[in-house]
């Protein structure tokens, strides 16, 4: 998807969310996509069972890392409980339901 996104260099903001730093596969290929876009590449690394770790993706994180959200469209993908928390906390930001791409799924 980030090859072909549409977006000028800077437009576009990819959040990547492990468990553990060496999770985040095909790394590598993200961090040269991105470059050649122009794109910025966040790894969130942090094991969610973790209490140190429960703010990781809230509304709060979420606007740290893509400041001006709630005017972007946004795709989620990744297990449902995640990707529902996720939307959850765009809606709280106030990102329109029509901004909100989602795709679940299920290891």
């Amino acid at each position: 998807m980030l090859e072909t996104a549409p977006g000028a260099a800077g437009d576009i903001d990819v959040v990547y969310r492990v468990i553990d730093e060496g999770d985040a596969i095909l790394r590598d290929e993200l961090e040269a996509l991105a470059s050649a876009r122009g794109a910025r590449l966040a790894v969130v690394a942090g094991d969610h069972r973790d209490s140190a770790n429960r703010e990781l993706l809230s509304a709060e994180h979420l606007r740290a890392l893509v400041a001006d959200i709630d005017e972007r469209d946004v795709y989620v993908c990744g297990p449902p409980a995640m990707a529902d928390g996720v939307v959850a906390n765009l809606r709280a930001l106030g990102v329109p339901r029509r901004q909100i791409h989602l795709e679940r799924f299920a290891l």
